[in-house]
């Protein structure tokens, strides 16, 4: 007896997944447990037939059970509707799934009449009119829309690098018109369409999919009585960041005031991997109604507890909250016009000077009374010209790019913590809030949960300078939605530190002189190029020796001379601040103060050099 209760032990503890092994413990059992029962498992017998059935249903059993128990696993899953339920629950924005467009800068050319006497011609600016965004531009068969107006209306037409004469008359030799020119405008493959949904009653978590496929962005949504409905991340996000046109003095280096705008009309969006369409889902606010007649009453919610001392658990009908605008408002009886860029693609990827054609040009000039045929010249005249490749188009992601993305996505967060989120989160502020140039982290000096961030930024000759009022305003705002609840932030103005350079060459006699010191001041130029320099870099003399010794024709350096220039010097203006160069040399490296950043405000002037 003792014998066949360990057998049975033994025999119930197995686990077989595939078909033989699972056959074998089949016959295996019925022969110790029934053996009077089934005695023949020839392969023609009844008993056989019916345990290769049960080993074939076993065995198509675990191999769906094994199979749904790896789709519940990111690194596991193979459908992809299982791996984008993981993109979507870990964060993951499936409206990147889609294909990304390229986009770039170009440089944009305007061609406006001459006006004056023969002693002062200039250009007309009047004709100087605005190409306004969503302008459509041709490369090698792609259309790309410029994403912000060319104004060249504020183009410097005394300096010849913005301004060139393009005609002369061949009698008189006069300019008859001359050549404006804007640099770095924003361009983005794609072109923008529009269409239109009519909603009928309320219903909530309302899905509208646009018919068009490969959606890259949704620019604006309006309904009939003039709303507007702004995309968010996630329903319950109730403010965005907008922006107001910037009244005050500094408005020509920050044009916009940002603030947070509420707002109960949102929606998000969603994208369908296998048609590759784009989805907009809104809330589950009935915006026919008040939110006072969808809350519930407390007190009506306290009502089991009338007249008891004592009390059990009581259910609340979660839909009494779910009908509010909590979740953002549900269109109802309205028409949705909705606005949106479509396109992108591998093939959207262009090189430098490939972009040069003009396909439909939105112009527009400020004065209505000047003549409407040299209007239409002018806006003829409009060319553009890319100095630089357009990038950063890619076709749709695979299931195994998702699944790689997952987890960097889940580490990601939306909140700064490091030195390196704040720098990153600062410099991301967009540039029609302002440019901050370079910005520098550290914790307070006396309050340790305290962040002092260090900001420059640049002028309109490219030159470091303070920041102005509305630009700090705008990065505490932009700041106050991503810092922890612990941290206040200090945002303090950089210190800008103009420095001069005085050096001599000694050349070889087989060498040009004056062509070696040339090289030698561009090489300079270059190095200290602000565009490469960021707040606290040391200055490294062997560094700068180094340079001068590679440029051809230099037998040897025997002066380098390294100053600071404070204030007015030979009538250039320079900042205020005060910097002992000898003072904070040590090891021939030229320590910069950690919320200070060099620079060579005026190259030509800054480098000087001898050559002997």
């Amino acid at each position: 007896m003792a014998t066949t209760n360990l057998t049975r032990e033994r025999n119930s503890k197995k686990l077989s997944k595939d078909y033989e092994s699972i056959k074998r413990d089949l016959i295996e059992h019925l022969r110790i447990f029934f053996p009077d029962t089934i005695s023949d498992f020839n392969e023609s017998s009844v008993g056989m037939m019916l345990v290769e059935l049960m080993a074939f249903t076993s065995d198509n059993f675990h191999f769906y059970l094994d199979k749904q128990f790896n789709e519940t696993f990111t690194e596991s899953a193979i459908q992809p509707k299982n791996v984008l339920r993981h993109a979507r629950q870990l964060g993951f924005d499936t409206t990147l799934m889609g294909k990304s467009a390229a986009q770039g800068q170009t440089d944009c050319f305007l061609s406006v009449p001459a006006t004056g006497s023969n002693e002062k011609i200039q250009p007309d600016m009047r004709y100087a009119g605005k190409v306004l965004r969503g302008s459509k531009l041709l490369g090698n068969g792609i259309i790309y829309e410029i994403l912000e107006d060319c104004d060249f209306s504020t183009v410097d037409f005394n300096d010849p690098l913005f301004s060139t004469v393009a005609e002369t008359d061949s009698a008189t030799k006069q300019p008859t018109s001359f050549a404006l020119k804007k640099q770095e405008i924003d361009i983005k493959a794609g072109q923008t369409k529009t269409t239109s949904f009519t909603v009928g009653g309320y219903q909530p978590f309302l899905t509208l999919t646009i018919s068009d496929e490969d959606v890259l962005e949704i620019i604006d949504v309006k309904d009939s009585e003039g709303n507007i409905w702004y995309k968010v991340d996630f329903l319950a996000q109730d403010t965005v960041f907008d922006s107001l046109v910037n009244t005050a003095t500094d408005s020509t280096n920050v044009p916009y005031v940002l603030h947070l705008r509420s707002v109960p009309f949102r929606f998000i969006t969603e994208y369908n991997t296998e048609t590759k369409k784009t989805s907009m889902i809104f809330g589950t606010g009935d915006a026919s109604k008040f939110d006072g007649e969808l809350i519930p009453n407390l007190g009506d919610l306290s009502l089991p507890l009338l007249g008891k001392e004592n009390f059990t658990d009581f259910t609340i009908d979660p839909q009494n909250f779910l009908k509010t605008r909590t979740l953002g408002v549900s269109p109802t009886n309205t028409t949705l016009t909705v606005r949106y860029r479509a396109g992108g693609g591998l093939n959207t990827n262009i090189g430098s000077g490939q972009i040069s054609t003009t396909s439909e040009i939105l112009f527009e000039v400020s004065d209505s009374s000047l003549s409407a045929a040299i209007v239409n010249n002018v806006k003829s005249s409009f060319s553009v010209l890319n100095s630089r490749p357009v990038q950063g188009g890619r076709d749709e992601l695979t299931t195994d790019e998702v699944r790689h993305l997952i987890p960097s996505v889940f580490a990601s967060q939306s909140r700064v913590v490091t030195a390196e989120d704040y720098i990153a989160r600062t410099l991301s502020l967009p540039t029609r809030f302002g440019s901050i140039f370079r910005a520098g982290v550290k914790s307070g000096d006396i309050n340790k949960s305290s962040v002092e961030l260090t900001i420059v930024s640049r002028n309109n000759s490219g030159n470091v300078t303070t920041a102005s009022t509305t630009l700090k305003d705008n990065l505490r705002r932009y700041l106050s939605r991503f810092r922890m609840l612990t941290d206040s932030i200090e945002i303090l103005d950089g210190d800008v530190i103009n420095l001069g350079i005085d050096f001599s060459i000694l050349c070889r006699p087989d060498f040009n002189k004056t062509e070696v010191l040339g090289n030698c001041m561009l090489a300079l130029k270059d190095f200290f190029d602000i565009t490469k320099w960021q707040m606290g870099q040391p200055i490294i003399r062997a560094q700068i020796l180094r340079l001068l010794y590679d440029v051809s024709g230099v037998i040897t350096v025997f002066d380098l001379d390294i100053k600071n220039l404070v204030g007015t010097v030979d009538g250039s203006s320079y900042s205020t601040i005060m910097f002992n160069v000898s003072n904070n040399t040590k090891n021939d490296i030229i320590y910069c103060p950690t919320s200070a950043i060099f620079e060579i405000k005026y190259p030509l002037k800054n480098i000087r050099g001898s050559a002997r």
